[in-house]
């Protein structure tokens, strides 16, 4: 558009110093040479888009957008995998706080009134939202009990690994699930309670 317009303003130019020289010459035979010789001037000024068009290297130009586009997709997927991982960091950080609030919440009551302590605690998410998950699928707590001091009964080290520990019979110890369902506000059926014993492990 501005490559037209800045023609359009030529053109004009041109056609204004022509009347203005028409005017000024006197009546005769060279006014005629020059109204021609300002015609083909003319004529030159309004064809010169094309000669600029023809002499575009059109390989040069092909080459170059492609080049173009070639580096906006490769920045894109960059912008894209970089958005993934602060995503990902972004997610973890969230559960984590998370994990440490509702450990929190239920610290004291738990030792109080069942002699238990929360050795670790997974939250599984289904689907996640612009700030805080959307969907939790089931929270993983792994329990050990504590003896009148307040130390844990397991001495030795522990490592937690889920397919091994012992879940806890809902039948007999069904208050302990009802009261971290009341504290956490989540369903008794995405709590998964796991007593930790010695030798156990939490991998």
């Amino acid at each position: 558009m501005a490559y037209i317009t800045d023609w359009l303003s030529k053109v004009l130019a041109f056609i204004l110093l022509a009347a203005v020289v028409d005017m000024l010459l006197p009546t005769s035979s060279f006014q005629k040479y020059a109204r021609v010789v300002m015609g083909l001037l003319l004529l030159l000024v309004m064809l010169r888009p094309m000669w600029t068009l023809f002499s575009i290297d059109m390989e040069q130009e092909l080459y170059d957008w492609v080049a173009q586009q070639t580096k906006d997709e490769k920045l894109e997927q960059e912008l894209t995998v970089k958005q993934d991982r602060l995503e990902s960091t972004k997610q973890l950080y969230i559960l984590k706080n998370a994990e440490q609030q509702l450990r929190t919440q239920v610290e004291h009551e738990l030792k109080n009134q069942f002699q238990k302590k929360i050795i670790d605690l997974n939250i599984e998410v289904h689907d996640w939202g612009e700030y805080a998950p959307e969907d939790i699928a089931q929270v993983d707590v792994y329990i050990a009990s504590v003896d009148e001091k307040g130390s844990t009964t397991t001495v030795e080290e522990v490592v937690i690994d889920s397919s091994s520990t012992l879940q806890i019979d809902r039948k007999e110890d069904q208050s302990l699930i009802d009261f971290l369902s009341k504290k956490w506000n989540i369903p008794t059926e995405q709590l998964n309670i796991h007593m930790v014993e010695e030798g156990d492990s939490l991998e």
